[in-house]
């Protein structure tokens, strides 16, 4: 692929102009290759992120992935509790992790009206959900 074919890199290119080499490259600005990037340049390395995407994050950037509900959500957010703490502390990484009471939503549209997945709230109200969804 061209550089002018891809959004994304021509921005990036011109911005690196000049500087020629890297110490490394990371494929792909996930969580994983920026917390691979950090810590390589921490170390002092020069680094150069490429990613596909108009925004790095991967997995951990909340987006809007049901047409017509207004909520942000992350599909993979519950993976931030297994961040090991010691890349926490190597990289002095402030954020706090806040339980939900409802862990899932997911929205559903049945006999033209909506209806929705709730799992949270309890285990009652988590059976009561998955009756109401299933019929039984």
């Amino acid at each position: 692929m061209a550089a002018d074919d891809h959004r994304v890199l021509p921005r990036t290119m011109a911005a690196h102009e000049g500087h020629g080499t890297y110490d490394a490259v990371i494929v792909g600005g996930g969580h994983n290759g920026l917390v691979a990037a950090a810590y390589l340049a921490r170390a002092g390395r020069s680094v150069l992120v490429l990613e596909r995407l108009d925004r790095t994050g991967g997995a951990a950037v909340s987006t809007r992935p049901f047409a017509g509900v207004d909520a942000r959500l992350s599909r993979y957010s519950y993976l931030v509790s297994l961040l090991p703490k010691k890349i926490v502390r190597d990289l002095g990484l402030d954020f706090r992790i806040r339980a939900r009471t409802i862990s899932s939503y997911t929205p559903v549209e049945r006999d033209g009206r909506p209806t929705g997945l709730l799992v949270g709230g309890g285990e009652r109200r988590t059976r009561e959900a998955f009756a109401r969804l299933t019929g039984s």
